[in-house]
């Protein structure tokens, strides 16, 4: 049997890739705050999400369901329709090429001098304002992070592993899985151009993370992340960025609620020449980037999936 969505336009593609996102992590979600209640014993599954942490068990529960949640929606989704579009995932969502370790070592630095090009797009970001009927997302974002921040509010070195797996690694494989090696992919497959395919995911991205501040922080960032995807043809280099930027934020609270730094600097201004650096060195890494680059030929890998489900 030949996998169902195989010749499936892209337009209807996503609508479908959306749905399944929506109906999977609807479905995990539920059985996680099922299990959780019976794990950790918690059974107020409302005050959790809402980030009101009683207890160390409340915390730990609210990490469960959000990581299981995140996988059942993403990684899941991506995993199940790329089986329904090729027959297979690890191929067509490029998880068996492996970037060189220079590449990866040129996207880990990126990601630090990223910081500050991110912060500045924070600040112009913050000065656009949102029509009337939009400012609920405000509320929405406030909320947001007032949760983040009684998650991150520990000193102990086994809550930073949990922490750091829940924030950093099951966000950097679940989201890549989906947004790059999924829709960034089927995009490129489908002949649109390059760059529009970036721009387009990287905006979903950003959309799908409700932060109306972060907009075009992280706008940029998808961007980046689907511009690695590009270059390199492996899935596994916007993973390892991924997860540089977001454990990056887990670290410095951490340090910064054991007191070795002395401000937060999620909260700190950044001096106007560190920004100026900062983006300058980014810029230089884009351009070692251009001269490494290695992309793989997605029309081509499109064309030659044509490969029946194993029965």
């Amino acid at each position: 049997m030949r996998p169902p969505f195989q010749h499936y336009p892209l337009a209807l593609r996503i609508p479908l890739m959306v749905s399944m996102f929506v109906f999977n992590i609807s479905i995990v979600s539920i059985i996680a705050m099922y299990c959780a209640g019976h794990i950790f014993g918690v059974h107020d599954t409302q005050s959790i999400l809402e980030g009101k942490f009683t207890d160390t068990n409340s915390l730990n529960a609210f990490l469960f369901i959000q990581g299981l949640s995140s996988l059942g929606g993403f990684m899941l989704t991506a995993m199940m329709f790329s089986v329904l579009e090729t027959g297979e995932f690890k191929k067509h969502l490029r998880l068996t090429t492996y970037p060189s370790l220079k590449m990866v070592a040129l996207a880990v630095a990126s990601i630090f001098a990223a910081q500050f090009f991110i912060e500045f797009l924070v600040t112009i970001n913050k000065q656009i304002p949102l029509p009337s009927s939009l400012h609920f997302l405000y509320d929405y974002q406030k909320h947001t992070e007032e949760v983040t921040n009684a998650m991150m509010s520990f000193k102990d070195f086994g809550h930073l592993l949990i922490v750091s797996f829940v924030v950093a690694v099951v966000p950097a494989v679940g989201e890549e899985f989906f947004f790059r090696g999924l829709l960034l992919g089927d995009m490129l497959k489908a002949r649109i151009t390059p760059l529009a395919s970036i721009l387009i995911t990287g905006f979903i991205f950003s959309i799908f993370h409700f932060e109306v501040h972060n907009v075009l922080a992280i706008w940029a960032l998808g961007s980046f992340l689907g511009y690695l995807y590009y270059i390199s043809g492996s899935l596994w280099l916007p993973i390892a960025a991924h997860f540089t930027n977001n454990f990056l934020a887990v670290l410095v609270k951490y340090l910064f609620n054991l007191g070795v730094i002395s401000e937060d600097i999620a909260n700190a201004e950044t001096p106007l020449y560190a920004t100026v650096i900062g983006i300058l060195v980014f810029t230089g890494f884009v351009f070692l980037f251009s001269k490494w680059k290695q992309p793989a030929n997605f029309v081509e890998a499109e064309e030659n999936t044509d490969t029946p489900i194993q029965q």
